[in-house]
């Protein structure tokens, strides 16, 4: 007992000098410089924070049902509660308080959020001390609690403002939708208004504006923010709002923030595309050339949302967050169809990165998947019968995928189908004619396909409720062909060959292997399978009479090497980025320019990329040495700036054999996975060593000029 009571008086003591402090804090504030590890307790604010609330309402609990407790165990429960409450309350207060000085919130709110949360300390705090001492006149105390609801409302309400936004919990039923019309709304409120409403609103607004930036208001948006305007017309690559968006997740000024839900690369388009067309806030979406490829996709959206029906109930229960968590990875998402819908959405991502297996897995939601999204994937034949097992598909997604139609049938199972999309594939007239029977069915797209337009219109005379979408323009003259591309994606075998693939037929694809543009005079027709020893860099295109040629495909196509008998990091890749450590160099998994916080990225910033490779007692001779490096201009992501190679007997005996300086970007480009190849002398030393040294400071040009660049590195290939 003796030992409860000095606990007791220790912590009150505690909570007394925490409000002392505070009010010190509060009257000096302006003058005060938080140290790093004071920042970092102001961080730990919104978790502490929960603790008072929780303890305040078993508080109220408690008192009533006091009359199931004895006097005196009533009595010593609450008065442990209400010194739990109180010390929970100061501690967060001044956490708060800490938090405060590290973010730019609207000052307005942030003062009323700050004094209702001091308050609210000091008010548990004179409950406590009122009991320990007075213990009478019940209505002080009855009243003390009253305020402190009170208070506890006024936090919570204006700390929700802070994180979430103005009316973060009335918004779903006091916010009315502004009526859009084509002829008097810009393209800026029609398209680009909702995305930023649904991904930056909540931390850039009047009341909450993080870097000065207030985007809410059109006038305060144009301003930008403590950096300037956030966007240069004409240039997404160079415009800070873009480059922000591409930072890898975990940076500091990656937007939007870890944590928060992240912009779709839809949405990316579309603010790069709007900057692209001069940033334009006042021009209407008629203004716009009607080829202008904003507007279509604008137009696109309108016609989904005017057509956009109630949330359509299921007669299906849904799955647990853990089953929807464990299906997630960098390279497939699961997400539900719309708020607390039991149906569910999935998308695939990264070519390179796609298994059957991937496919195979999505067994265990096959009752709720709705919507299924395989564009671009190397989805074969023999994979449709797994997707026919999803009887409640609704929309499903096989544009540019490897399918060849022979198995299409098997879709006739999908009663719900609604919508399918074959654009860009193999599919001929016969093997789509049966699936226009399924009875829901009401889109379909098979532009850049092998079916002929006298067959789409047979269907739409014959199934008037399906709309086939054949050509993206009336005239297929003036359409163009879709990129060719690599089927031998990743690490070719030694002996192996590049295999390159168009979906349509009748193409023609012009190469080469140098990294030059090819063009139709110049450039190597592909017509077999090519045989490559070593790294090489392959651009293509795709041409037909009739259409205008292809973009440039570009891709750096590496070729398995020399394996060393042991790898070692002579200095460690910086904590964020550490792959695998030394395994990641050798191990034959390239990484993925989008997904850089994966294990076979290893990132250096701070110090020079320096690694080791042993080739025992009968080292191979080798004549090159190639680096594979992840190039994003906009996400810091650069080249070394020079590459040094050591050889000889061992790690303790080296001499330097090569040095080469790296080609530096001189303006904002495309992110690539690209190579920087190292040509030595004849040699045979038994130990190699590698290092790249990143950018000391970014260039002029770059938004973020004098700041140090990332080298990342995911293989060292030797020939």
């Amino acid at each position: 007992m003796e030992k409860l009571k000095k606990w007791l008086s220790l912590i009150t003591n505690l909570i007394f000098f925490i409000q002392v402090l505070l009010l010190f804090l509060l009257i000096f504030e302006d003058r005060i410089e938080l140290p790093a590890w004071l920042q970092v307790a102001g961080r730990l604010h919104p978790m502490v924070l929960h603790l008072p609330i929780g303890f305040l309402i078993f508080l109220i609990i408690l008192l009533f049902i006091q009359n199931t407790f004895r006097k005196k165990q009533f009595r010593k429960i609450l008065k442990i509660t209400l010194m739990l409450a109180a010390v929970s309350a100061s501690v967060a207060a001044l956490f708060g308080f800490f938090l405060s000085r590290q973010g730019d919130y609207g000052q307005e709110v942030l003062y009323q959020h700050k004094l209702s949360g001091v308050l609210l300390s000091f008010v548990t705090f004179f409950l406590l001390a009122w009991y320990n001492t007075v213990r009478k006149r019940v209505v002080v105390f009855y009243g003390s609690m009253a305020i402190t609801l009170i208070l506890l409302v006024a936090a919570g309400h204006t700390g929700s403002v802070l994180t979430h936004g103005e009316n973060f919990i009335l918004a779903p039923v006091t916010q009315s939708q502004k009526e859009i019309s084509v002829e008097t709304s810009s393209l800026y409120e029609i398209a680009i208004s909702p995305i930023l409403d649904k991904k930056c609103f909540s931390c850039h607004n009047e009341r909450k504006a993080k870097g000065k930036l207030i985007m809410t208001s059109m006038e305060k948006f144009k301003l930008g923010g403590e950096n300037g305007v956030e966007w240069i017309a004409g240039n997404p690559d160079s415009s800070r709002l873009i480059q922000y968006i591409h930072l890898p997740v975990t940076d500091d000024n990656h937007m939007p923030p870890e944590g928060k839900p992240q912009l779709t690369q839809e949405e990316i388009f579309a603010l790069e595309s709007w900057i692209r067309s001069g940033a334009d806030f006042e021009r209407r979406l008629t203004e716009y050339s009607a080829e202008d490829t904003l507007r279509k996709w604008t137009e696109i959206k309108m016609k989904n949302l005017n057509t956009e029906t109630v949330e359509k109930s299921y007669p299906f229960s849904g799955v647990s967050q853990q089953v929807i968590d464990n299906l997630n990875t960098p390279f497939r998402t699961v997400t539900p169809l719309y708020v607390n819908s039991p149906a569910l959405q999935v998308d695939f991502f990264i070519r390179g990165a796609y298994k059957a297996t991937m496919l195979e897995e999505l067994k265990t939601i096959a009752e709720q998947l709705v919507s299924l999204n395989l564009s671009k994937m190397p989805v074969t034949d023999d994979q449709l019968k797994i997707v026919a097992q999803f009887k409640n598909l609704e929309k499903l997604n096989l544009n540019s995928t490897d399918i060849t139609g022979a198995t299409l049938v098997d879709l006739m199972s999908l009663n719900s189908l609604q919508s399918l999309s074959l654009s860009g594939t193999r599919v001929s007239n016969q093997q789509i004619k049966s699936l226009l029977a399924l009875p829901d069915l009401r889109q379909l797209f098979v532009w850049n396909t092998g079916v002929q337009e006298s067959a789409v219109e047979e269907w739409s005379k014959a199934y008037p409720n399906v709309k086939v979408t054949y050509s993206l323009y009336k005239d297929s003259s003036v359409q163009r062909l879709t990129k060719p591309f690599l089927v031998s994606e990743g690490i070719i075998e030694r002996g192996g060959a590049l295999v390159l693939k168009h979906p349509m037929p009748g193409v023609s694809t012009y190469y080469t292997l140098d990294g030059t543009p090819p063009d139709t005079v110049q450039g190597l027709v592909y017509k077999n399978p090519v045989p490559i020893n070593e790294t090489v860099k392959v651009t293509a295109i795709a041409c037909k009479d009739g259409w205008f040629c292809s973009g440039l495909f570009e891709y750096t196509s590496f070729v398995e090497g020399i394996a060393p008998v042991r790898a070692e990091l002579l200095t460690p890749a910086d904590k964020k980025y550490p792959g695998l450590g030394s395994t990641s160099l050798t191990d034959g998994k390239k990484g993925f320019i989008d997904v850089l916080n994966e294990s076979s990225w290893l990132g250096y910033r701070d110090s020079n990329f320096e690694a080791g490779f042993s080739f025992g007692d009968n080292p191979p001779t080798l004549n090159k040495i190639v680096l594979s490096y992840g190039d994003n201009v906009g996400g810091y992501l650069f080249p070394p700036t020079e590459v040094e190679v050591w050889g000889g007997e061992s790690a303790s005996k080296l001499k330097r054999i090569k040095t080469i300086s790296g080609n530096q970007p001189t303006a904002y480009r495309s992110q690539s996975v690209d190579a920087i190849t190292i040509s030595i002398d004849s040699s045979r030393y038994a130990y190699y060593k590698v290092v790249a040294k990143p950018v000391k400071a970014l260039p002029s040009w770059h938004s973020g000029k004098g700041k140090k660049g990332w080298f990342f590195v995911d293989e060292v290939f030797f020939y």
